[in-house]
């Protein structure tokens, strides 16, 4: 499942490209334009992706309904967003919460967009965001995994 939501991710990627380009210039906005770094966005979009899955399985593990998971996944998403960077750019933010930003996920992934995009910066600029949502991916998948073994017992047991 991880390998579709991750192309489904991609896909998503695409097709704002695609309004960017081409819907744009139709409403007199810019172009969106990835100063030719399409490799390095995708890339980014691999590990957010990897991370949001990981998030989302997490909240799958411990909600006990659909409606609760919805709502974690809603209110957590929100409030990652806004110490991260989404809403208000980090510089902008009071200091302690431009030193807190750096806990949120988000910020991991608009910072390398930040790094490839605008600052026009190379692969390196990008690599410790990189690993940062891998890291939180794979701890996500670890928390899930010991969750399930341990709240409904090891069943591979038998």
């Amino acid at each position: 499942k991880v390998v579709v939501y991750v192309a489904v991710c991609l896909v998503q990627f695409l097709i704002i490209l695609i309004v960017g380009r081409f819907l744009f210039p139709i409403l007199d906005l810019p172009i969106f334009d990835t100063n030719g770094n399409i490799g390095y966005c995708l890339i980014i979009i691999f590990f957010s992706s990897i991370a949001a899955i990981g998030f989302g399985l997490l909240i799958s593990t411990f909600a006990s309904s659909h409606q609760q998971a919805s709502i974690i996944g809603a209110v957590s998403v929100v409030l990652f967003s806004a110490i991260g960077g989404i809403w208000v750019p980090t510089f902008l933010m009071p200091k302690f919460l431009e030193t807190i930003s750096v806990i949120s996920p988000l910020n991991w992934g608009i910072e390398a967009f930040y790094n490839i995009i605008l600052r026009e910066q190379n692969f390196m600029s990008i690599l410790p965001e990189c690993i940062w949502l891998l890291v939180f991916s794979v701890v996500c998948f670890i928390i899930s995994l010991l969750h399930n073994k341990y709240s409904h017992g090891d069943k591979t047991r038998a």
